[in-house]
């Protein structure tokens, strides 16, 4: 029931979103747009996308490889198979997803393969915080800026180096608690399994050795953490993984012929990083386009509203399908099926709230 109620409220938002977005677009002009677009420059941006897939899976076996050998493309499989749930299930169902297939295809615990991915979350995180952080030394408007129109029911208050500086502290926070709490769970590791096998144990020895197993899996995953050197490695490649969605966002520009400033990637993928962490439908529609749009808008508030949106759908597009056509080729590989991934997350995330 508080499945379909999430999707419901998802698919709210996404349509309210897309709506305040796309009302006073002028088709006809976005047309134009996609019609007068740089084909090269689309190539170099849709090449941009894929090689982001490749970085982003090497990032991860700095993560998975110091603890269990996995073949690259098995990683890859698993990523993909994820992003393609993220972009085709509601409530974010992807990360679960990508932790079933990897422990379905390498037979590794599920608790093992769930440390994977939160530490493969925590150097993205990293990433992202770098970017806020040039975000807020680069984009220093004179005054507040404040979106469209069309654009105000999303947002309807002002942008400015105080809104700024605020996210970057909050992405500092959340960041330092999430490597905080994993780094306790290592080092208490022996004082936390005392604790749950003696309250625990009073209820269910069944249930005591399951957590026992569990979180014993669950931090043998986590190890990287206490080897300086693979976790450099991991994050150093966070960045480059960062850097290759400014470059992808950089050939956009080029594409659309937009005169852009040179911190414009900084300040777009800051806005859309807080709009697609906003509840929404599948695919992120809605909040990736006003995460673009807004983006655009804040770092050149003089330019063409239609190339502006032509840019937004051509990135979701351009995200969208090579996502789903690679997640379903590494289905079939993996001889998986997304219903049934899909239903055990749904079972996982329940237990867990």
């Amino acid at each position: 029931m508080r499945k379909k109620i999430q999707v419901i409220i998802g698919i709210i938002i996404g349509g309210l979103l897309l709506w305040y977005l796309f009302k006073d677009t002028d088709w006809h002009e976005v047309w134009l747009v996609f019609c007068s677009a740089k084909p090269g420059w689309i190539v170099l941006a849709l090449l941009a996308i894929l090689l982001s897939f490749i970085i982003r899976v090497w990032r991860w076996s700095y993560i998975v490889n110091p603890v269990v050998r996995v073949p690259f493309w098995h990683l890859f499989r698993a990523t993909q198979i994820g992003f393609m749930a993220n972009f085709i299930l509601p409530a974010r169902a992807g990360e679960v997803v990508r932790a079933l297939t990897l422990t379905r295809s390498r037979n590794i615990p599920f608790a093992k393969t769930m440390a994977f991915v939160a530490v493969d979350r925590a150097t993205d995180l990293l990433g992202l915080l770098v970017v806020f952080l040039i975000t807020l030394m680069a984009f220093r408007p004179e005054q507040d800026v404040y979106l469209p129109e069309d654009l105000r029911n999303i947002y309807a208050g002002p942008i400015s180096g105080n809104m700024i500086q605020g996210a970057v502290f909050s992405m500092t926070a959340a960041l330092m608690a999430v490597i905080g709490m994993m780094m306790v769970l290592l080092v208490w590791k022996n004082f936390i399994l005392r604790i749950s096998d003696a309250v625990l144990g009073r209820i269910s020895t069944r249930l005591a050795a399951f957590a026992r197993n569990f979180f014993e899996h669950f931090t043998e995953g986590m190890q990287v953490l206490t080897s300086y050197k693979d976790l450099a490695k991991a994050s150093a490649v966070s960045l480059l993984l960062w850097g290759s969605f400014g470059v992808l966002q950089i050939c956009s520009y080029n594409a659309f012929d937009l005169d852009m400033p040179w911190y414009a990637p900084f300040v777009i993928l800051s806005l859309l990083a807080v709009f697609i962490s906003i509840p929404g439908p599948p695919g992120f529609i809605g909040p990736f386009h006003a995460g673009i749009v807004g983006g655009l808008i804040l770092a050149n508030p003089d330019i063409d509203i239609n190339a502006a949106r032509a840019m937004a759908i051509m990135a979701h597009l351009f995200n969208l399908i090579p996502i789903v056509i690679i997640g379903i080729i590494c289905l079939s590989f993996e001889r998986l099926d997304i219903g049934e991934l899909s239903r055990q997350s749904t079972e996982i995330k329940n237990k867990e709230s």
